[in-house]
């Protein structure tokens, strides 16, 4: 008897819920609908990653890919897209799908499949939720290392026609669509490059732009209740425009709707999309008491030469007083990217002025009267300077006394992550392994609570890199720059964990994309191609580059570290020995053997590098071995 043809693959069964629904209520308009959503999303999706249509079912489809990598990334892509495609759709006209996916083996029957692996796939697709994705436990195990999505434990199931129980894992991607439960924080010194150390992104904000509903509620409530603004809240008011005309207006009037979305996506939170009108513009006071925010920020927008002058105030609510100003030229010949930096210059001013004010505020506040957001915010001031075990254990019972207002403040879990970062540089006894295991879980959560921020991503990356989960961490990483494109950050973070796993020159590469974006922003990337340069043995180059760093940062010790190995690789021994004695006064037990104990990274490729270009220039300057 012959042997059926049989091999392992990855299946994807997938649906559309309440398809029947959709058909019931309008039939041609739904099969347009989905023969559309298929030819722009779903079929260049599954030949993009490999994959091929075993067969379709009206509703539904079967699908094979050699890869199981690849049907995980490919189901994930289509569930975000749909997600976006579904943006304004009400509910009830929504194509979701309901997706399952296994790896097993199959028969091969012409272009059919048959087989266990094939049902269980089919099963799982009827145990997801509309928009969502369960996988089985041998899906779980094989991409958790490759790819930076978290899988959640459904427990084990029993199902049709399969005799054994099924362990059900949904992959928590997030939809587009979804509010995440908090405010979010921007990590803003970083942004300008008044970063502390380099794990850490110091100095946060959340600057919470809220509704005007309040204008909405009934008289005798506005009476009765209390100006209790939120922390960290601003809220843009109509620009003033002097020469009244109708572009000046509406220039204008697009400025201000860019700047507050701009703010908003950047925490990921509401923004006020309704107008603020000019009358109550013109008391900024009242205008910030009736938007129940702590700050505004109002303005005016002139004509100048073959351009706009703006100029922005930061205007204290409580007081009525300027608390900060700043003028802006935004010339009519700037191209698209130079805008955007303009634009980028204006949120990051404002969050940086914010943020120092409400830092300074929450630390003259009784720390009894603090709530989760302005007790998160005072754990960030604890480690903004040089950190000490003192300040970690500090700025950690500061987060977790948040998390125990809100557990599910998102920017205090990111909090306690940084933390754990720290503690790899400040403590010569840290326990590597405490430490993964929590920037895991603490990185995990955030990514369920918040998945459309970027600094959740970011972070996430950062512990996969931790762990040594290099795929993973770039996975995590592109992510985090497809939801903020514009940001020069997630590239230079992206470059320094490149950097980690043993690329140095595709680091340099995304280090100089990253200064173009932002040519102001040049500390923290200075200091990422310093290694990167080093890493590479360039000599004069890394010298130059570290020099530079620096000179912009007088913190962070790992640059001292690089430039006494390249100036003693280069011969320079006086300056290697004077940059090792700074090292040492700042870290006084630092050696090869501590240096090697933080395992920054262990990647073979970053190894020989690091044994061929820094360690000996190290032992050249004088530092010691153990």
């Amino acid at each position: 008897m012959a042997r059926e043809p049989r091999r392992l693959a990855a299946i994807v069964s997938a649906d559309v819920a309440g398809y029947s629904r959709l058909m019931g209520a309008d039939d041609s308009g739904t099969l347009a609908a989905l023969k559309g959503h298929r030819r722009e999303l779903i079929d260049p999706k599954i030949s993009e990653y490999g994959g091929r249509i075993v067969k379709t079912t009206g509703d539904g489809l079967l699908l094979e890919f050699p890869s199981i990598v690849d049907a995980v990334r490919c189901a994930v892509d289509v569930q975000r897209g749909m997600a976006q495609r579904n943006t304004g759709i009400a509910p009830d006209q929504r194509f979701e799908f309901r997706v399952g996916i296994n790896v097993g083996d199959i028969i091969i029957d012409g272009d059919d499949i048959y087989g266990d692996g094939v049902n269980v796939a089919a099963r799982l697709q009827t145990l997801a939720e509309p928009g969502e994705i369960c996988a089985s436990r041998v899906v779980r195990d094989q991409v958790q290392d490759k790819l930076s999505f978290t899988f959640e434990d459904l427990g084990s199931h029993q199902v049709k026609n399969i005799a054994r129980p099924v362990e059900v894992f949904r992959i928590d991607l997030g939809n587009v669509e979804s509010q995440a439960p908090n405010g979010g924080r921007g990590y803003w010194r970083r942004a300008t490059g008044l970063y502390a150390r380099p794990w850490l992104v110091a100095g946060v904000i959340a600057v919470a732009v809220v509704a005007l509903a309040y204008w909405t509620l009934p008289t005798p409530w506005k009476a009765a209740t209390s100006w209790t603004p939120p922390p960290m809240s601003v809220a843009l008011l109509q620009f003033a425009t002097p020469d009244g005309s109708t572009d000046a207006r509406a220039y204008a009037e697009v400025l201000r709707q860019d700047l507050t979305t701009k703010l908003a996506t950047a925490r990921n939170i509401k923004t006020i999309k309704e107008q603020v009108g000019v009358d109550a513009a013109a008391n900024s006071r009242e205008s910030g008491r009736r938007l129940n925010v702590r700050y505004v920020v109002e303005g005016d927008v002139r004509r100048a030469g073959s351009g706009n002058t703006v100029n922005l105030r930061l205007i204290d609510v409580a007081t009525g007083g300027q608390l900060w100003g700043q003028r802006y030229e935004l010339p009519d010949s700037a191209t698209a990217a130079e805008s955007a930096l303009r634009l980028r210059k204006m949120v990051g001013s404002i969050g940086v002025a914010v943020d120092t004010l409400e830092t300074r505020r929450v630390l003259a506040e009784p720390i009894e009267h603090l709530n989760a957001v302005e007790l998160a915010l005072r754990g960030d001031a604890a480690i903004a300077g040089s950190a000490t075990l003192a300040s970690l254990i500090e700025a950690r019972k500061l987060y977790d006394a948040s998390l125990r207002l809100d557990p599910n403040y998102v920017p205090a879990l990111l909090g306690k992550y940084y933390v754990l970062n720290l503690e790899i540089d400040v403590d010569p006894n840290f326990d590597r392994d405490r430490i993964m295991r929590e920037m895991d879980e603490l990185t995990a959560r955030a990514v369920n609570l918040d998945p459309a921020w970027s600094r959740t991503w970011r972070a996430r990356a950062g512990a996969f890199g931790t762990n040594g989960r290099w795929p993973a961490a770039m996975e995590a990483m592109d992510e985090s720059i497809r939801l903020d494109p514009d940001s020069e950050i997630s590239l230079v973070e992206k470059a320094r964990l490149t950097a980690l796993s043993g690329r140095p020159e595709d680091a340099l590469a995304m280090v100089d994309q990253a200064m173009a974006k932002s040519p102001t922003y040049l500390a923290w990337p200075l200091r990422i191609a310093c290694e990167a340069h080093l890493l590479l043995g360039h000599g004069d180059i890394t010298i130059a580059t570290c020099e530079k760093a620096a000179a912009l940062d007088d913190v962070d010790w790992t640059i001292q570290s690089f430039l006494a190995a390249a100036y003693a690789n280069q011969g320079n021994l006086p300056k290697a020995v004077a940059a090792k004695d700074r090292l040492l006064r700042t870290v006084p037990d630092y050696s090869i053997a501590q240096l090697r104990s933080k395992h920054y990274s262990d990647t073979p490729e970053y190894m020989k590098l690091a044994e061929a270009n820094w360690y000996p220039g190290l032992r050249k300057s004088g530092i010691p071995e153990n």
